[in-house]
């Protein structure tokens, strides 16, 4: 064999050397490649399984959170409603008794007539029974229809009469009891009364002071003192009066009581005019309207009734401030008038026991505890009444002569130059309630009428006609 020969069979060994080395190269990529490939694919499964569980996960968690905000505003609403469950009602449906003394004269059925106003406006009902002038039958009356009221209003034949009454109702039937008008010795929740003490014995000394610029002197000068059934109001208006007694026994001082109607006022004064007072030259009368006018029948039938201004004119003061009494003083037959305001008594007392005792109705469930009024508390006059003036209020206290706290409203003096003050309760009662005697009596007045007086019933009637 030639060299050559060897050559290209050395050549030919070679090169397959080469080309199997590269075939074996080119095999063990492959097989890398694949591998790699492979682990690719397996690194991108698991990605896409984590991603997938992940958001598998966070849904479970959004659901979570959902149903636990569904959870939660459930138990909200749940918490919502047993709230709404727990409001306390008002046992008998918000209602109100009140209990009166007598019923039948205009200025009791106007005290009446104004809580009933001030309750029924408010969604209360209103419900009232007359003792007809008998303790006994405002005793039971009381324990009755505590059993039946929310709250209950008394107003007191007597000062000491009804304590135990009311101390059965508060403690027994645990229904809060307002004194109403006239005063108790013993304990309720609160008490508004008319000043009447302090009114009468204004009106005393104004009654001396017109002796005195009159006469001159006072010296056996005749003061007739007239009264109802001395307990409650009249019997402050009593001892009011007795301040001539006490400051000036130079006066013939006659006191007369008439006890709880009209018709046996009229018939005091008439015995009193034609006896022990036929020289009379003042009269302080403790209520007027139909009270008051017995008195000036019989100053009319002994020739004892003459105008204001006339030398022989006796003085004449009352009080309540009825819508006749406004029109006799209108007419010249009587001097001044202090109101006693049923409207701002009924509307005072129901302001603060809205405000303090029927605020809600916890008192009539356990424990059992009845508010109490904080005191001394303020008082304003109430909207749409009239005490003197904007600024005057009434302060309810501790009361040396009661276990309840009491407040005493003011009294508006009236006489001829506000008599056309159409705020004055017995002037705004006309539109309210109308009047208390239809048509007004008139009586035979001596002398000349006052020029003044036609002015006045001129405004008050084109008033009346608005």
């Amino acid at each position: 064999m030639s060299i050559n020969n060897i050559r290209n069979i050395r050549d030919i060994k070679g090169g397959g050397v080469i080309k199997i080395l590269s075939n074996f190269i080119n095999k063990r990529q492959n097989k890398e490649s694949v591998k790699m490939k492979k682990l690719l694919l397996w690194i991108v499964v698991m990605v896409l399984s984590v991603s997938m569980v992940a958001a598998f996960s966070l849904a479970s968690c959004k659901l979570a959170v959902v149903e636990e905000e569904v959870v939660e505003e459930e138990v909200v609403e749940e918490v919502v409603v047993e709230e709404e469950e727990e409001v306390m009602e008002f046992k008998y449906g918000k209602t109100v008794w009140l209990s009166m003394p007598y019923t039948g004269e205009y200025w009791w059925n106007c005290i009446t007539d104004f809580l009933r106003i001030r309750v029924e406006a408010d969604g209360w009902n209103f419900n009232f029974a007359t003792a007809d002038g008998s303790d006994t039958t405002q005793f039971e009356q009381i324990v009755t229809y505590a059993q039946q009221a929310d709250i209950l209003f008394v107003c007191p034949h007597s000062i000491d009469a009804q304590n135990e009454a009311i101390r059965t109702a508060e403690e027994e039937y645990n229904c809060p009891v307002v004194v109403y008008k006239d005063y108790i010795s013993g304990k309720a929740r609160v008490c508004a009364m008319y000043n009447d003490l302090v009114a009468a014995q204004e009106m005393a000394k104004e009654a001396v002071k017109w002796i005195e610029d009159t006469y001159g002197t006072t010296e056996g000068k005749t003061v007739i003192s007239m009264n109802g059934t001395l307990a409650g109001g009249w019997k402050k208006r009593h001892d009011g009066f007795q301040w001539i007694m006490e400051n000036h026994p130079e006066i013939n001082f006659v006191e007369i009581i008439g006890g709880d109607t009209p018709e046996g006022w009229a018939d005091v004064a008439e015995s009193c005019v034609a006896g022990p007072g036929q020289d009379v030259v003042a009269v302080l009368s403790a209520s007027d309207g139909p009270y008051l006018m017995g008195m000036l029948e019989a100053l009319e039938k002994y020739d004892k009734l003459y105008y204001q201004g006339d030398p022989k004119h006796v003085f004449i003061a009352s009080i309540d401030g009825k819508p006749s009494t406004l029109q006799w003083l209108r007419l010249g037959y009587i001097d001044v008038v202090y109101s006693q305001t049923p409207d701002s008594i009924a509307a005072a007392l129901w302001n603060v026991a809205k405000e303090y005792i029927l605020k809600d109705a916890s008192y009539q469930y356990e424990p059992y505890e009845l508010p109490e009024i904080p005191i001394p508390l303020e008082v304003k006059q109430p909207e749409g009444c009239y005490w003197g003036g904007e600024d005057l209020t009434m302060t309810i206290d501790v009361w040396e002569e009661s276990e309840t706290p009491t407040g005493r409203t003011p009294s508006p003096r009236t006489d001829k130059d506000n008599a056309n003050n159409w705020g004055v309760w017995g002037n705004s009662v006309m539109k309210i309630l109308g009047p208390d005697l239809d048509p007004y009596p008139t009586f035979d007045a001596k002398g000349t009428q006052p020029e003044w007086s036609e002015d006045l019933i001129s405004e008050y009637e084109a008033w009346l006609e608005k």
